[in-house]
């Protein structure tokens, strides 16, 4: 009974004495807060890297192609100005299109990391460091969609397809272009037929078939084409009836 009390007491000794590399591992929590997700995630430098997967990850759901590109660090700043200028006023990321405001965290990271490339800064805090993110999560990555499976709906075309390739245009944000924010709009527009091949929506986008071609691949708005399976999306959503 004595020597059960004593190897039970020194294997309470050694967990003790391990759970500062166990935490380094993920494999043991502190203060409930896990080493590989929180912590880790406050204790990142403000880098090009932090700001893409955070402040600019819903640009760059849109802007990673022509001159309104935003997936280099170059490119960023050499649209700061504009950047800021649309994430203060609210106009960008676009609520038309389901997106949600950067929060405090996010537009402190974006904005100490412009300020810090322009005073060519070495010392570079942390996330943690920063006044609005102290209580920051790591950013979750966005898993990709398949959209061979994903159910037809307004809301998923719009979600996966109209709002990165065609709502920097087309939203009442813009307002210079045809709005296309419900399926009212594209009624109204007379965008939409019984068949894929009438419907106009989706001629614009499949090279060849209008004399338009969308999204515009010259001038200011410069996206990538709809790839084989959006272009699938879009055509069996419209001939399920469109709803």
């Amino acid at each position: 009974m004595k020597k059960h009390f004593v190897f039970l007491a020194i294997l309470g000794l050694s967990l003790v004495g391990c759970s500062y590399p166990m935490e380094e591992l993920g494999l043991f929590k502190t203060g409930g807060l896990e080493i590989k997700g929180f912590s880790k995630f406050q204790n990142e430098k403000v880098s090009f890297d932090v700001v893409k997967a955070t402040a600019m990850s819903t640009c760059l759901e849109c802007h990673t192609s022509g001159s309104r590109s935003m997936d280099t660090a170059e490119e960023v700043l050499a649209q700061k100005d504009s950047i800021l200028s649309v994430i203060n006023k609210g106009t960008m990321p676009p609520r038309s299109s389901g997106y949600q405001a950067l929060s405090a965290c996010e537009k402190q990271i974006l904005e100490t990391w412009i300020d810090d490339q322009m005073r060519s800064r070495s010392d570079v805090q942390k996330v943690g460091e920063l006044s609005n993110c102290g209580e920051a999560e790591a950013p979750v990555q966005k898993p990709k969609t398949d959209l061979a499976t994903l159910e037809l709906s307004f809301e998923n075309l719009k979600k996966e397809i109209l709002a990165p390739k065609c709502m920097v245009c087309h939203s009442t944000e813009t307002a210079k272009r045809t709005i296309l924010e419900t399926v009212a709009d594209l009624h109204n527009h007379n965008l939409l037929a019984a068949t894929a091949e009438e419907s106009v929506l989706y001629q614009v986008t499949v090279p060849g078939m209008n004399k338009r071609f969308m999204p515009p691949q010259r001038g200011k708005t410069i996206l990538a084409p709809l790839t084989e399976a959006e272009l699938s999306y879009m055509k069996r959503w419209i001939e399920a009836g469109a709803r």
